[in-house]
């Protein structure tokens, strides 16, 4: 994704985890279920408790989005 914004000309980039509620969980494990089976037991453990991940998780996805935009030249946030 980074690089396509990069290829895009896109001046940012935001990175955030998936946050998952109500119906809209519903749907999303139903589309796991009937089209990425081979998804839904990492899904499940990552949203085993809350509906979002874990704030490691989300710490060590911010790090790797930082990463990938430097690597590409593209800034990571506005500021």
């Amino acid at each position: 994704m980074v690089r396509a914004a990069k290829e895009f000309d896109a001046c940012y980039v935001f990175v955030g985890a998936l946050t998952l509620y109500g119906k809209g969980k519903e749907l999303y494990y139903r589309i796991l279920e009937n089209h990425f089976t081979e998804l839904l037991p990492k899904y499940r453990q990552l949203f085993k408790t809350f509906n979002q991940p874990s704030r490691e998780y989300q710490w060590s996805l911010e790090r790797r989005a930082k990463m990938l935009c430097d690597k590409a030249g593209i800034k990571y946030g506005i500021v």
